[in-house]
């Protein structure tokens, strides 16, 4: 087990998104890319329009509801922002806390296979065979590794011998 520092998560744990049931909206698969998102200067603009539309509102043609429709989008969208903040907070530590106890699980099987191959080699080698899977389990990290040293050793000795040869 690798020793990372870990704590208990004191955050939320149960994200009821109830409240934004009606403003949610699946879309199609790419269909996000076609969507306007919110740019630089966007504070300014929010509290600029609540005095200067209602002045000016006859003069462009335009209904002062705008207004409301904009305020009603933007707290639908504080709403959402802080929903999706303690999603992706408690999906942070629901994949963390799967590598913490993946770890632990991992620690514990090369544990127990350490113990296997010292009792067959000190007491009952029969015992091997019964744990014949997780054995070969531990051991496939090893075997990757030492399959990938043998491959970067032939690659460095065919390099050599290329510039050995004076080859390009």
């Amino acid at each position: 087990m690798a020793h990372v520092p870990a704590s208990l998560f004191t955050g939320k744990l149960l994200i009821d998104a109830t409240a934004a049931k009606d403003i949610l909206f699946d879309l199609a698969p790419g269909a996000g890319r076609m969507l306007k998102h919110a740019q630089e200067g966007l504070k300014d603009v929010l509290a600029e329009l609540p005095s200067a539309l209602p002045k000016h509102a006859a003069t462009l043609g335009i209904s002062v509801d705008i207004v409301t429709r904009i305020a009603t989008s933007t707290a639908n969208l504080e709403l959402l922002e802080e929903l999706l903040g303690d999603a992706r907070k408690l999906v942070e530590v629901l994949e963390e806390s799967i590598a913490y106890h993946e770890d632990q699980r991992e620690a514990e099987f090369s544990q127990l296979a350490e113990t296997i191959k010292r009792t067959a080699a000190r007491k009952d080698p029969s015992v091997e065979a019964a744990f014949e899977k997780l054995l070969k389990y531990v051991a496939q990290v090893g075997v990757k590794a030492a399959a990938t040293r043998r491959k970067n050793e032939e690659a460095a000795k065919g390099a050599s011998a290329k510039a050995n040869d004076g080859s390009p």
